[in-house]
């Protein structure tokens, strides 16, 4: 295993334990779990687009979430079961306004019909999330995302990502 994949399983480890921590009760009793879903999965799009093409976001930015490609997880991968279909998607944003882009809060929900999906992270096949620092003005940035479906090739594949005050609803099939 590479120093860079120990420091991405260290960071995710320390992000878990911190995040575990965070709950709605202030009584110091979280009985009720928190339902992020209204982010992305409930939420309306503002837009939607196709696997392969660009789409302009107000006057902030542009997005283009690549054709979805076939790939084997590493046994590093998080979130992925054998037998599962593992996609990889590159998502390039743009930033076309004149002040830095907010990236950190960009959240992603997949769905592939009835079947059940999840993202993965892989950091031994360049899969590690979502950049975390401002886009700044002009700059353009690519990463890829990781989605594992219990699911074939050929079925739907639809991806809703909130970026700012926008929802994208991008449709296509796994790879």
């Amino acid at each position: 295993m590479t120093k860079r994949t120990h420091l991405i399983l260290a960071a995710v480890a320390v992000s878990t334990l911190i995040l575990s921590g965070c709950g709605k009760s202030t009584d110091g009793e979280n009985t009720t779990a928190g339902d992020s879903s209204q982010l992305t999965t409930n939420a309306e799009a503002t837009s939607t687009t196709a696997f392969g093409s660009t789409l302009k976001l107000g006057t902030t930015a542009t997005i283009l979430f690549s054709n979805p490609a076939s790939f084997t997880p590493t046994i590093y991968a998080s979130n992925y079961q054998k037998g599962w279909r593992a996609n990889k998607i590159e998502v390039t944003i743009t930033n076309t306004g004149s002040a830095p882009l907010e990236t950190a809060s960009i959240a992603f929900a997949i769905s592939s019909g009835t079947n059940v999906c999840t993202d993965i992270l892989d950091g031994d096949n360049q899969i590690n999330g979502a950049p975390t620092t401002p886009l700044a003005a002009g700059a353009t940035t690519t990463f890829a995302y990781g989605v594992g479906c219990d699911a074939k090739a050929g079925d739907p594949l639809q991806i809703t990502a909130t970026i700012g005050s926008d929802i994208v609803a991008v449709k296509g099939s796994l790879a």
